[in-house]
Protein backbone atom coordinates (compact mmCIF):
# COMPACT_ATOMS: atom_id res chain seq x y z
CA UNK A 1 0.00 0.00 0.00
CA UNK A 2 1.79 3.07 -1.02
CA UNK A 3 2.64 5.91 1.97
CA UNK A 4 -0.11 8.56 2.29
CA UNK A 5 1.28 12.72 2.01
CA UNK A 6 0.76 14.05 5.58
CA UNK A 7 -1.06 16.85 3.73
CA UNK A 8 -3.80 14.60 2.17
CA UNK A 9 -6.21 14.30 4.94
CA UNK A 10 -5.99 18.00 5.60
CA UNK A 11 -6.45 18.56 1.54
CA UNK A 12 -9.13 16.27 1.32
CA UNK A 13 -10.94 17.17 4.83
CA UNK A 14 -10.55 20.92 3.19
CA UNK A 15 -12.39 19.64 -0.52
CA UNK A 16 -15.26 18.02 0.79
CA UNK A 17 -15.96 21.02 3.19
CA UNK A 18 -15.99 23.37 0.39
CA UNK A 19 -18.06 20.80 -1.84
CA UNK A 20 -20.72 20.19 1.22
CA UNK A 21 -20.47 24.45 0.99
CA UNK A 22 -21.23 24.84 -2.58
CA UNK A 23 -23.97 21.98 -2.52
CA UNK A 24 -25.40 24.36 0.49
CA UNK A 25 -25.37 27.22 -1.73
CA UNK A 26 -27.55 25.66 -4.70
CA UNK A 27 -24.16 25.07 -6.91
CA UNK A 28 -23.67 21.96 -9.04
CA UNK A 29 -20.63 19.97 -7.67
CA UNK A 30 -17.80 18.00 -9.23
CA UNK A 31 -15.34 16.99 -6.57
CA UNK A 32 -12.01 15.21 -7.03
CA UNK A 33 -12.68 13.41 -3.59
CA UNK A 34 -15.77 10.43 -2.43
CA UNK A 35 -18.69 9.78 -4.24
CA UNK A 36 -18.88 13.00 -6.52
CA UNK A 37 -18.14 13.11 -10.52
CA UNK A 38 -14.79 14.38 -11.22
CA UNK A 39 -14.00 17.69 -12.61
CA UNK A 40 -13.01 17.74 -16.34
CA UNK A 41 -9.32 17.63 -16.83
CA UNK A 42 -7.77 20.65 -18.08
CA UNK A 43 -4.45 21.63 -20.26
CA UNK A 44 -1.80 19.37 -21.81
CA UNK A 45 -0.83 17.82 -18.87
CA UNK A 46 -4.65 16.93 -17.92
CA UNK A 47 -4.55 18.72 -14.51
CA UNK A 48 -7.30 18.04 -12.40
CA UNK A 49 -8.93 20.85 -10.57
CA UNK A 50 -10.14 19.60 -7.14
CA UNK A 51 -13.37 21.43 -7.48
CA UNK A 52 -16.23 22.78 -10.06
CA UNK A 53 -18.53 24.24 -9.34
CA UNK A 54 -21.57 25.62 -11.73
CA UNK A 55 -24.67 27.55 -11.28
CA UNK A 56 -26.32 29.84 -13.39
CA UNK A 57 -24.14 29.61 -15.71
CA UNK A 58 -20.67 30.59 -13.70
CA UNK A 59 -18.64 28.41 -13.51
CA UNK A 60 -15.52 28.34 -10.46
CA UNK A 61 -12.19 26.24 -10.38
CA UNK A 62 -11.18 25.76 -6.87
CA UNK A 63 -8.09 24.11 -6.17
CA UNK A 64 -6.83 23.33 -2.56
CA UNK A 65 -3.38 23.00 -1.21
CA UNK A 66 -1.53 22.75 1.72
CA UNK A 67 1.38 24.98 2.16
CA UNK A 68 4.02 22.47 0.66
CA UNK A 69 2.03 20.97 -2.02
CA UNK A 70 1.15 23.95 -3.93
CA UNK A 71 2.31 23.13 -7.98
CA UNK A 72 3.01 26.64 -9.72
CA UNK A 73 2.48 25.06 -13.05
CA UNK A 74 -0.80 23.43 -11.92
CA UNK A 75 -2.11 26.52 -11.36
CA UNK A 76 -0.88 28.80 -14.31
CA UNK A 77 -2.83 26.14 -16.26
CA UNK A 78 -5.70 26.95 -14.13
CA UNK A 79 -5.92 30.18 -14.17
CA UNK A 80 -5.10 30.47 -17.47
CA UNK A 81 -8.36 28.28 -18.72
CA UNK A 82 -10.36 30.02 -16.29
CA UNK A 83 -9.15 33.58 -18.27
CA UNK A 84 -9.61 32.43 -21.66
CA UNK A 85 -13.60 31.63 -20.66
CA UNK A 86 -16.55 33.57 -20.24
CA UNK A 87 -18.05 33.18 -16.71
CA UNK A 88 -15.32 31.32 -15.23
CA UNK A 89 -13.13 32.03 -12.22
CA UNK A 90 -10.26 30.24 -10.47
CA UNK A 91 -9.67 30.01 -6.40
CA UNK A 92 -7.05 28.71 -5.10
CA UNK A 93 -7.49 27.91 -1.32
CA UNK A 94 -4.38 27.31 0.77
CA UNK A 95 -5.18 24.92 4.27
CA UNK A 96 -2.99 24.44 6.82
CA UNK A 97 -3.39 20.91 9.24
CA UNK A 98 -4.45 20.88 12.29
CA UNK A 99 -2.52 21.42 15.28
CA UNK A 100 -2.34 18.16 17.61
CA UNK A 101 -3.35 18.75 21.23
Amino acid sequence: MPKKNPGSDTHDRKVRQLAKQHEKDKWKVKADVGNYDRPSSIGKNNHIPDLEVTRRGKTKLIEVDTPDTVDSAQLKTFKMSAARKKNVEFEHVITKPRRKR
